[in-house]
């Protein structure tokens, strides 16, 4: 870290603000901010996603000066009552825009003090992230949302607070208030550090997402999906739906390296779906989770697992990163442990590893992962010798993702493109059909198996909007819409209507619900007469 002076420049205010608490710590000085002109508009490029100039650098004219100037440093209050002197410090750091406007400029650098401030003192007072902190947002405010789902009418208030004043703030309040115009049942929590207006996390979960959980609580996937920019990165919990689909259920967007972030995340999806709290029967979270003893304390009937292959991987990169002796029979008495099928054989194996690994690996097994052994060895398993479909989940939501996600991005854009993924055409058009068809050709007479496999292939080219109403799921598209049952078994179309077979638009809604594609209700078979169904007209 170099020293602060005139002429220097910062390409981000993430980048000024990260560099001035590294200073300050290290000279063990307090600055604030006494005045500042936000940057309006500085468009950098024309992607919808990417965060402009304005966003990037937030302010066009930035001055800094020490915490204590105008106080009494170090006196009581009572003691300052008796002093009829303050201390004026003249330390004090101005920035403004560069001229070629792509950049912040120290353009003063006043950085004597005039009094000493004590350790203790600068250990009270001193918090990192402070310049970060949302602009306008009063901290009685930002202390009492933190701790309680979101309302429109609270949007409305804090976005007054925030307007003209950070921009970057308003647009996220934006996006949340349209989530709840079109979502009502939506639950939302924006956590803001205590006692500091800087946004730490957002929690977010659809009716849709409440609702899948609600049906399929028993098997959870929790993992950091994707990072978003240098500061916030992006967890999502799934369930898994009748048709073995990985399904998000709560989305969390969290600053980097926050404490105690699993049970704050499992505790907003339990407020968000109570009904789920004795439902949940395993947590499968990746390797780099952390807090996993917490987690039963919500769920108490749930077992928390470890990816396998993931916790495999962590103790490969440790060896190497090591560079331990006998790397391959290390590997192997590691494969070995992981796939041991009773406590007595993991004990043989841990044996083995004491006696080859080097102690410094040896500490960090026993540290990191012996103590968590019931949750990542096959013999504690939730299942015994039954694959888990973690990674399996995890790769088709990433893949998701890059669609929506395009880092670096503001926050605002980040939960727009999580919203965006919420669409039924996202869920069809990722659709294998052919498992689906073969259940069907098995179970079904050629001459109905080869309607529905039309049917079945044109799910994935399907684009409908698809709202719940009070008769069934409303699928409308460009040009027609139909009516699929409550039940899903039933439909508005004249594919449906003249051969009672299941159509693209029961196979959608089925899809949306999570509810399985093959059916045998669905079959004329297992059907009593005609089913009576009306709906929008259809083209």
């Amino acid at each position: 870290m170099g020293d602060l002076g005139l002429g220097q420049e910062f390409h981000t205010w993430h980048q000024f603000s990260t560099f001035i608490d590294d200073w300050c710590e290290k000279h063990k000085v307090l600055f604030i901010v006494a005045s500042l002109k936000p940057l309006i508009s500085l468009r950098q490029n024309p992607l919808h996603h990417q965060p402009s100039l304005a966003e990037i650098l937030r302010f066009r004219f930035v001055r800094l000066i020490c915490k204590h100037s105008g106080t009494y440093v170090g006196q009581s209050t009572v003691q300052r009552n008796r002093l009829s002197e303050k201390i004026d410090c003249p330390a004090s750091i101005t920035l403004r825009l560069g001229p070629k406007k792509d950049r912040l400029v120290v353009i003063e650098a006043n950085l004597e003090h005039n009094h000493r401030l004590s350790e203790l003192e600068f250990a009270l007072h001193f918090k990192r992230h402070q310049l970060r902190a949302s602009l306008g947002l009063p901290i009685r405010i930002t202390n009492s949302i933190s701790k309680r789902f979101l309302s429109p009418d609270l949007i409305w208030k804090i976005e007054d607070y925030s307007r003209a004043k950070d921009k970057g703030m308003c647009e996220l309040l934006a996006v949340l208030d349209g989530l709840f115009k079109a979502d009502a049942g939506a639950k939302v929590k924006l956590v803001f550090q205590e006692d500091v207006a800087i946004l730490n996390s957002i929690f977010l979960a659809t009716s849709r997402m409440r609702g899948l959980v609600q049906r399929f609580p028993a098997r959870l996937f929790l993992e950091r999906a994707a990072f978003l920019d240098e500061d916030f990165e992006l967890y999502t919990v799934l369930c898994q739906d009748a048709n073995g689909r990985g399904r998000e259920v709560a989305y969390c967007l969290a600053r980097q390296g926050l404490p105690d972030l699993l049970i704050f995340i499992v505790a907003s999806l339990v407020q968000s779906a109570p009904d789920i709290k004795l439902q949940v029967k395993v947590v499968t979270v990746g390797a780099g989770v952390t807090g996993l003893d917490a987690v039963e304390e919500v769920l108490p009937c749930a077992r928390v697992q470890i990816c396998r292959l993931q916790a495999l991987e962590a103790l490969y990169r440790k060896a190497c990163e090591l560079a331990v002796p006998k790397e391959d029979r290390i590997r192997n008495l590691l494969l070995n442990l992981a796939n041991a099928d009773s406590p007595r054989v993991y004990s043989q194996y841990l044996s083995d590893l004491e006696d080859v690994a080097p102690l410094s690996f040896l500490q960090y097994f026993l540290e990191r992962w012996h103590p968590h052994k019931g949750m990542w060895v096959e013999c504690w398993a939730f299942e015994k010798h039954r694959e888990c479909l973690f990674l399996d989940h995890l790769s088709m939501h990433r893949h998701k993702l890059l669609t929506a996600l395009s880092p670096p991005m503001t926050l605002a854009a980040g939960v727009q493109g999580l919203l965006d993924l919420q669409a039924l055409h996202v869920e069809t058009s990722t659709l294998n059909v052919a498992p689906v068809v073969e259940l069907y050709r098995t179970a079904c007479l050629p001459a109905g198996t080869d309607l529905i496999c039309e049917e079945l292939d044109l799910v994935p080219h399907a684009h409908y909007e698809l709202r719940d109403t009070p008769d069934g799921y409303l699928l409308e598209g460009s040009t027609c819409s139909f009516l699929v049952s409550l039940d899903l078994t039933a439909c508005s179309c004249s594919i449906y209507m003249a051969h009672q077979l299941p159509c693209r638009h029961i196979f959608a809604a089925r899809l949306w619900a999570g509810e399985p594609l093959f059916d045998p209700r669905l079959l004329p078979s297992s059907t009593d007469g005609h089913r009576n169904i009306t709906g929008p007209e259809e083209c």
